[in-house]
C-alpha cells in the first residue's frame, strides 16, 4: 500500500451556524459572485460538514477529485433555514496518487 499524504482543510468557526459546505472547483472563476450558485455550480463538487470546522482529504471526502492539480476551495456557513454565506476561497495543489515505484534494484556485497 502506497503512502498518500492527507490534506486538512480548515476554517474559522462561525457562531449560529448548523453546518458548513466545502466546495472544490478547478478555477477561481467558479466562485465569482455573478456565477457562483452554491450547490448547483457546474463543475464544482461539494461536501456538507456538521459539527466541526475542518475536513481531512481524502479520508472524510473520498469523492474529492483525484486528478493532480490546483483546486480552489470555497467554504460557506449554512444556518438552520438553509441560507448560505458567500464562500471563503483559498487554493492549493492536491495530489493523491503516488509516484511509480523503482522497477529495478538489488543488493551487492562490497
Amino acid at each position: 500500500m502506497s503512502l498518500i499524504r492527507k490534506r486538512r482543510i480548515w476554517w474559522e468557526a462561525v457562531s449560529g451556524v448548523s453546518s458548513y459546505v466545502v466546495y472544490a472547483g478547478t478555477s477561481q472563476n467558479d466562485f465569482d459572485p455573478g456565477t457562483f450558485s452554491w450547490e448547483t455550480t457546474p463543475g464544482v463538487v461539494f461536501k456538507v460538514v456538521f459539527g466541526k470546522n475542518e475536513i481531512i482529504i481524502p479520508d472524510e471526502w473520498p469523492e474529492f477529485p483525484a486528478e493532480e492539480r490546483t483546486y480552489y476551495i470555497g467554504i460557506t456557513s449554512r444556518d438552520d433555514a438553509g441560507n448560505q454565506s458567500d464562500p471563503f476561497v483559498s487554493s492549493g495543489l492536491f495530489k493523491f496518487n503516488p509516484p511509480p515505484r523503482p522497477q529495478k534494484g538489488g543488493i551487492e556485497s562490497l
